[in-house]
């Protein structure tokens, strides 16, 4: 399931992604705000490719390679973004781009496509995201997009500030 806004094309992740993840997880902002300083090697992000095409698999969505649309007509690829799994009850919304696309609004508008996406299609009553507390931009963004500040939060040793999103009025709750 493709998804477009005004500039961007989106596309699931495919098998095929690899080399381009790669390039992205090891971006130097990526490292710096999603990466904890610590490059990921590339059998690090092989795995990471193997559980975002699994979520597609298991629940139909998960995350879709960015594409920014040049005037010329051509795609550069700028990161991933989208739905995964959180827990039995919620599904997160996420995004990682490269540096160079950062800071251009791609990531609010990439992930307001898939929030959309959720609250059509998933029978869920909120949206979540987790933001590192360093990632002052990512917490701002968040804000923008509606999203509340709940509490910190701990996963895998980290610590994390948990946002929530309520399902909008506007979007009635699609049948399971």
């Amino acid at each position: 399931m493709n998804l477009e806004t005004e500039r961007l094309f989106m596309r699931p992740v495919t098998a095929h992604d690899g080399d381009a993840l790669y390039r992205l997880h090891t971006d130097p902002l990526v490292v710096e705000l999603i990466m904890q300083g610590k490059p990921p090697t590339r059998a690090e992000t092989d795995a990471r490719l193997a559980l975002y095409l699994d979520e597609w698999d298991r629940h139909g969505y998960g995350f879709w390679m960015l594409y920014l649309r040049e005037p010329s007509g051509d795609l550069t690829f700028v990161g991933r973004a989208g739905l995964r799994r959180y827990d039995e009850n919620d599904v997160e919304v996420g995004v990682c781009l490269f540096g160079f696309s950062s800071g251009k609004g791609i990531a609010g508008e990439s992930l307001e496509a898939a929030i959309e996406f959720g609250f059509r299609r998933l029978p869920v009553r909120r949206l979540v995201c987790v933001v590192r507390p360093t990632n002052i931009r990512s917490q701002k963004a968040m804000l923008r997009l509606g999203f509340s500040f709940v509490c910190m939060t701990e996963h895998l040793g980290t610590a994390f500030r948990f946002y929530e999103m309520q399902r909008p009025v506007k979007f009635s709750m699609p049948s399971s």
